[in-house]
C-alpha cells in the first residue's frame, strides 16, 4: 500500500509543474475548507459550522474597508493576528491611506501569502453608499435574502420502515414518528454592519412536520435583531445570541478554534456579543444582550432564559415538574417518543457581563456568568465524573489581558468557579521578523474546575482537567515556501472517559507548503499524536492499567488549474493508528476533485471520485466537501469502498440561485450500514440535497 501511495506523490508532483494556470484559485473558500477539516478531525463532537461559514461568507460579499476598518472588524477575519492589525494601523497613521492593496507588503508583518488569503475578504474602496443607519437607508439599501433547502438519504433505514401496531406498542422508540426529509429555511436581512435581523428553522430527519407532536410545523425555530454602533450602544441583541470574552475560560458560547496547521492561532478573537442564526439547538442564549461603549472602555450585559434537553429521572407526580436530571441532550434530535419526552425539560437561566478597557498598548477585561437550572443535574457514579459540574447552579468570574508592545503580544486569562477552583491560560506571540514567527502557550485547569459555558484552549473536550505547555511557529525560509509546526505537551491530573487514572501525551504537526503561483499550491503535513487509554474496554474496571494510543497521518494535497475553466484538486492521505503491543490499524484516502466554472454561463460545477480502505473506525480519515451555500459536509471514511459526489449551482437570475448536491457511497465489505434505528440493508448510502436563495 505504501508503495502505491509513494507512486501516486510522485505522480501529483509532475502533474502540478506542467499544470497551466487560467484562473485565479478561491482563496477565501480555501481558508474555509481547510480550517473547518482541521477542527473536525480533532474533535468527535458534532459541531455546527454554518456561522463561521456565515460570517466569513458575509465578508466575501461585503469586503472590509482595511483603510477604514477598526480593530473589532478585522479580528472577525479570525486572520490576522494582534501585531499585524497594529501593524497596519500604525502604517496608515504614519503614510496615510494604502493606494493599492499589494501595499500591504510594505507593512511589517505582511507576506505574499498572507496577502493572497485575506484579499477576498478587504478593499481599499470608499463607501458609495451611506453607513448611517436611518430607516431610508436601512430600506433602501438593506439586503434581504431567503433559503430553502431539503436533505434526504435515499436508501430506506430501519427507523423509518414499516412496522405493526403491535410492535409500535410493546417497542414505541423503535421507529421514527417523522418523514425522513431533513427541511431548513432560513431569511436574513442586514444593512451594512449596522442591522441584522434573521429568521431560521429546521426539522431534522425523523421529526414531524405540522402534524403529532409538532403542529407548529418545524421542531426548531431560532430569531434574532442586532444593532451596531448607535451613541453609547456599541452593540444591542435581541432574541437568540452569543457572548465570547477573553480567552475561553470564563465564559464563550458557539465554535472555538483550537490547534490547526495555523500554527499561530492561539490568541482567540473574542466576538464579544454577536447575533445567532446557526441550526445548532444548544449553543446559543436566548433574550437579550448588549455592550455599551463609554470612551476607551466597553461595558456588557446579557441575560437568558430558554428550555433544554435532559434525560428526566425524577419528575414530580403532581406538578409534572421534572426535579432531576442524568445528563443534558445535546444532539437536538426529537424523532422519537423517548427523544420528545426528554425535549425542554429543564429551564434555564443565564445572567452575567464584561467590562473592558482598552488602550493602545493593552487590553484587560473582567467577565463573570451564573446559571441557574430548574432541575439538578446528577450524572451516573463513574469516578471520572466525580469532580464534574453537578447541583443547579454555579458561577464564574475571570480576568482576561493582552499586551502589545512592538513586534510582540502577551495575552491570558485567570478564572475561578464558586469553589474557587482555578483555570488559567498565559501565551505569546513574536514577530521576530516578516519571515519568522513565534507562539508559546501555557495552560492550567484544575481538576474540579466547573465552567460549563467555557471553552477555552485544550487538548481535551472541556475546560478542566489539564495542564499542557504548546509551542508554534511559522517560517518563510525561502520564496514560496511557507513551513509551520507546533509541539503540545499535556497532562491530565484526574481520570477521563476510557482512562481510569492520570494520563499525559503529546501531539505535534509539521507541515510545508509551497506556491509556486497563485494558481498552483500543495502541501505536505505529517502529524503524531501519543495518549493514554485503559488496556481493557470494560469501563467497570476502574483499575485498568493505561496503555499508548499513537496516531500517526501523513497528506499530501496539490490544487491546479487545468486548461482554461477547470480547476484540478487531488490529495492522498494515510493513517496509522496503534494501541499498546496491538498491531497497527492503517487506512488511506485517495481522491480527485474537478471543478468547472465556465465564465460565460450562469453554472459552476464540482465533482468528487474518492477511495478508501482503512482497517477500523479509529483509523479513519475525514476530508472536507464542497457543499451547498452555508451547509457543510465533513464524511469519516472507513472500511473500505469508494464515494464521489456531484455538486452544482445555477444561477437562475441576478436573484434567484440553485444547488444540488448528489453523493453515494459504496462499501466493498458490508451487507449493512450503520445501526440501530439508521441501519440501511445493503452496502450503499447515498444523499441528495437541494437549496434555493432568493435575494430581493
Amino acid at each position: 500500500m505504501i508503495k502505491k501511495l509513494q507512486i501516486l506523490i510522485v505522480f501529483l508532483l509532475f502533474v502540478s509543474f506542467w499544470a497551466d494556470a487560467q484562473e485565479e484559485k478561491n482563496i477565501g473558500q480555501d481558508f474555509l475548507e481547510e480550517l473547518i477539516e482541521e477542527i473536525s478531525e480533532n474533535s468527535d463532537e458534532d459541531i455546527d459550522y454554518s456561522t463561521l461559514l456565515e460570517d466569513l461568507t458575509y465578508f466575501l460579499e461585503n469586503p472590509i474597508n482595511i483603510n477604514d476598518a477598526k480593530k473589532e472588524e478585522l479580528e472577525k477575519l479570525h486572520l490576522l493576528s494582534e501585531f499585524q492589525i497594529k501593524s497596519l494601523q500604525y502604517y496608515i497613521e504614519k503614510n496615510g491611506k494604502l493606494l493599492s492593496i499589494y501595499e500591504l507588503q510594505l507593512v511589517l508583518g505582511y507576506n505574499k501569502d498572507l496577502i493572497y488569503k485575506i484579499l477576498p475578504f478587504i478593499t481599499i474602496e470608499e463607501k458609495t453608499v451611506s453607513s448611517s443607519l436611518s430607516l431610508k437607508n436601512a430600506f433602501k439599501y438593506g439586503n434581504n435574502q431567503l433559503w430553502f433547502r431539503s436533505t434526504s438519504i435515499i436508501e430506506e433505514q430501519t427507523g423509518f420502515s414499516d412496522a405493526t401496531d403491535s410492535m409500535l406498542a410493546e417497542s414505541p422508540n423503535s421507529r421514527y414518528l417523522g418523514s425522513p426529509l431533513k427541511i431548513y429555511s432560513k431569511y436574513r436581512y442586514y444593512y451594512k454592519n449596522k442591522l441584522f435581523f434573521g429568521v431560521t428553522a429546521e426539522k431534522d430527519p425523523g421529526e414531524e412536520f405540522f402534524k403529532g407532536t409538532q403542529k407548529r410545523g418545524f421542531d426548531y425555530y431560532t430569531a434574532h435583531f442586532q444593532v451596531n454602533d448607535i451613541g453609547k450602544i456599541k452593540t444591542l441583541c435581541l432574541g437568540d445570541y452569543q457572548v465570547q470574552f477573553g480567552q475561553g475560560l470564563t465564559v464563550w458560547s458557539g465554535m472555538s478554534f483550537g490547534k490547526s496547521s495555523n500554527s499561530m492561532g492561539i490568541n482567540k478573537k473574542a466576538g464579544g456579543v454577536k447575533r445567532y442564526s446557526s441550526a445548532n439547538e444548544n449553543q446559543f442564549l436566548r433574550g437579550a444582550a448588549t455592550t455599551l461603549r463609554f470612551g476607551k472602555t466597553d461595558v456588557s450585559l446579557f441575560g437568558s432564559y430558554k428550555k433544554i434537553d435532559g434525560n428526566v429521572v425524577t419528575m414530580d407526580t403532581l406538578s409534572e415538574e421534572v426535579l432531576e436530571i442524568s445528563s443534558f441532550q445535546i444532539t437536538g434530535l426529537h424523532s422519537t417518543p423517548g427523544e420528545i419526552a426528554d425535549r425542554q425539560t429543564i429551564g434555564e437561566k443565564i445572567f452575567g457581563g464584561n467590562i473592558s478597557h482598552r488602550r493602545d498598548f493593552y487590553k484587560i477585561g473582567l467577565s463573570y456568568i451564573s446559571y441557574m437550572f430548574s432541575g439538578e443535574l446528577n450524572k451516573d457514579g463513574s469516578p471520572y465524573n466525580y469532580f464534574n459540574f453537578q447541583g443547579k447552579s454555579g458561577s464564574n468570574l475571570g480576568l482576561n489581558y493582552q499586551i502589545f508592545y512592538k513586534n510582540f503580544n502577551v495575552f491570558g486569562e485567570y478564572a475561578v468557579d464558586e469553589n474557587l477552583s482555578r483555570a488559567f491560560v498565559n501565551g505569546a506571540i513574536f514577530n521576530l521578523s516578516p519571515q519568522v514567527s513565534l507562539a508559546g502557550l501555557h495552560r492550567k485547569y484544575d481538576f474540579d474546575y466547573q465552567a460549563i459555558y467555557a471553552n477555552g484552549f485544550s487538548e481535551g473536550s472541556s475546560t478542566n482537567n489539564e495542564e499542557g505547555i504548546y509551542l508554534g511557529t511559522i517560517i518563510y525560509p525561502v520564496k514560496k515556501v511557507k513551513l509551520s509546526a507546533y509541539f503540545d505537551s499535556f497532562s491530565f491530573p484526574w481520570l477521563k472517559f476510557r482512562v481510569n487514572g492520570p494520563s499525559q501525551g503529546i501531539d505535534y504537526l509539521l507541515q510545508a507548503d509551497f506556491t509556486p503561483s497563485r494558481k498552483v499550491s500543495m502541501y505536505l503535513k505529517f502529524k503524531q499524536e501519543k495518549k493514554e487509554i485503559n488496556e481493557s474496554t470494560d469501563y467497570v474496571t476502574y483499575m485498568a492499567q493505561l496503555q499508548d494510543v499513537i496516531t500517526t497521518k501523513l497528506r499530501y494535497h496539490i490544487k491546479y488549474p487545468v486548461l482554461k475553466e477547470f480547476e484540478f484538486q487531488s490529495r492522498v492521505e494515510w493513517i496509522n493508528y496503534k494501541t499498546g503491543e496491538n498491531l497497527p490499524e492503517q487506512g488511506y484516502l485517495v481522491y480527485q476533485d474537478i471543478a468547472w466554472k465556465p465564465k460565460k454561463k450562469p453554472l459552476t460545477l464540482s465533482v468528487r471520485w474518492a477511495a478508501f480502505d482503512t482497517d477500523s473506525w479509529e483509523s479513519r480519515i475525514y476530508a472536507y466537501e464542497s457543499d451547498l451555500l452555508y451547509a457543510f459536509s465533513i464524511p469519516a471514511y472507513y472500511s473500505k469502498g469508494t464515494r464521489y459526489y456531484l455538486n452544482m449551482k445555477y444561477r437562475v437570475s441576478d436573484r434567484i440561485d440553485f444547488w444540488l448536491k448528489y453523493s453515494r457511497t459504496y462499501y466493498n465489505d458490508k451487507e449493512v450500514i450503520g445501526s440501530g434505528l439508521t441501519e440501511i440493508k445493503g452496502n450503499v448510502k447515498s444523499e441528495i440535497r437541494a437549496q434555493v436563495r432568493i435575494k430581493f
